[in-house]
Formats: structure tokens, sequence, C-alpha cells
């Protein structure tokens, strides 16, 4: 009888020594398998015995590493499904899903997303063989002095009403090529991957990239009924696409003033004179606007 009590303390003592081994083993294996799933491995000697599900290799240092396998219900087949029959969804090297040009489904997703679908890889019918939408432009027949633009809000509303007039959808998309003193143009758009191209076809530039870089194709010289302009245009605008700078611009486009001044560019030209004469002009001319549709 007195030795059972010294036998209940013995074992009282070594209970938290075993359960600290435990907690340490719970640790060790979370840190492991934290490191697996980083994509991460490290070597160290290992002084348990393993179980039947591990095995062991040799990095060459002497210092073993072990590997846990596990085995999942469906396993991954050559040809994009698993064994459940379920096909994988298309990833870049990046895990990001991709967009499938050409199935007739507007995929906005992936690391170049689709404009446009419209089940076909025809590149003259509006949407290109990348899925890159086609946007149209145009010189304005209607001539404008400085005051008469009315500023940039304006100048847009008057590009808008004109695509209108056409039958054209999205009017409201369409935005006026001009700067002021506090906006440059190429920031007033919503650029996209596709061409711009002209209402009788022609295209003024391969893309957006394109136009910025002044890799011009043909003259902006069509008017949105498909007439030829030559003449000056009021952009405010260098070929990069940003403001002209010390310009008045016609007092932000609201003045026709003999004392007050506007740049302005001429639509027979490819070169950079297309956006910038490069010398200014007295806000009482009459010149048009270049007007182009946004995304």
């Amino acid at each position: 009888m007195l030795m059972r009590p010294y036998c209940i303390l013995v074992l009282l003592a070594l209970t938290p020594a075993c359960g600290v081994q435990r907690v340490a083993g719970y640790v060790e294996e979370l840190e492991n398998c934290s490191m697996s799933s980083s994509g991460t491995s490290e070597t160290g000697t290992t002084g348990s015995s393993s179980s039947g599900d591990d095995t062991t290799s040799s990095d060459g240092s002497g210092e073993t590493t072990e590997a846990s396998s596990e085995t999942t219900g469906t396993s991954s087949g050559t040809d994009g499904t698993d064994s459940t029959g379920d096909t994988e969804t298309t990833e870049s090297s990046t895990g990001e899903p991709m967009a499938e040009c050409g199935n007739g489904v507007l995929e906005a997703f992936g690391p170049e997303p689709e404009e446009c679908d419209d089940h076909n890889l025809d590149p003259d019918d509006g949407c290109s063989e990348t899925c890159a939408l086609d946007r149209r432009v145009f010189v304005s027949s209607v001539l404008y002095d400085g005051e008469a633009i009315g500023g940039l809000k304006s100048a847009d509303a008057r590009c808008a009403n004109l695509a209108d007039d056409q039958g054209w959808p999205d009017g409201l998309k369409y935005r006026a090529w001009l700067s002021d003193s506090t906006t440059d143009a190429r920031d007033r758009f919503k650029r996209g991957r596709g061409r711009l191209v002209m209402a009788n076809g022609l295209v003024f530039a391969a893309s957006w990239s394109a136009l910025l870089a002044g890799q011009l194709e043909n003259p902006l010289q069509v008017t949105e009924k498909s007439e030829t302009y030559d003449g000056g245009v009021w952009t405010g605008t260098r070929p990069d696409g940003t403001a002209v700078p010390g310009s008045k611009h016609c007092d932000d486009w609201t003045s026709a003033s003999v004392l007050s001044e506007g740049t302005y560019g001429d639509a027979s030209y490819t070169t950079g004179a297309w956006t910038d004469e490069n010398m200014p002009g007295g806000c009482a001319a009459d010149f048009a606007l270049y007007c182009m549709q946004s995304l």
C-alpha cells in the first residue's frame, strides 16, 4: 500500500516530459508541412524512424531528408484532363487563367484580356485574330473657331453628336484629340490593342501604341461622312499625345480673340505635323477636330 502513491508521483512526473516531447514533435511536423507548402526544402539530421509511408533520400552531404507522400483521389492525365474526366482550365505560366480567342465568349481576364470575340479569327471584320477591337476615328466635317469648341467636354460632345448622326453605336465613347492647359489628349482615352480605322475602312494606325510612336499608315483626312478634308485641325497636342508646352490653347478652347493662340495640325500629313504644325494659329481661325472612339 505504501508503494502505490510513490508510483503515482513517478507517473505524474514523467507525464509532462512525455507531453513536451509530443508537442515538440507536432511543432516539427508543422514546420516541415509549412516548408513543403511554400515550395522550399531544408536538410537536417533526423533521429526518429520513418513510417512505412515515408521515403528517405540522401542529399550527398551525409544528411537525409524525409518526404511524405500522399495519395490523392484523382490523377492528372497527359491530355489536360484528370481521372474524373473534367477538363482543366488553361493557365499561363504564372497560374493566371488565359482567355481563349475564337471561342465566341468574351473573356476579359488573363495577361491579355479580350476586347471582343466574334467566334472567328478574321482580322478585317472589326475584331482581330487576337480578339482586339477596332476603334473608329475621323476628322470632323464641321469647322470651329477656338471659342466655338467650348472646352474639352464640349469638344467631346461635338464628336459624339457627329458619330451619332451617322448611326454609329457607342456615340458617347467618342472623344476629341485635344489637350488643354491641364490635360493631355492621350490621358482622355481608354486605349485598347486594336486598330484605329477611318470611316472608309482605311487604317490610320495599327494600334494606340503605334499612334503614340508616330507610326501612321494613312493620313487622318476622312470625315465621319467618308468625305476628304485637307486642312487645319485644332489639337494643342504633340505626336506623343501630350499637351504642347507653353500653348495658350485658345484660353482652354473658350476664346476666338485675335490676341489668343492655339496649336493645330494638318490632316494631310502622316508625320508629326498631323497633330502639331509647330506653330501657333490665331483662335479666330475655323479648323476641324480629330475624333476618336475610346474603349
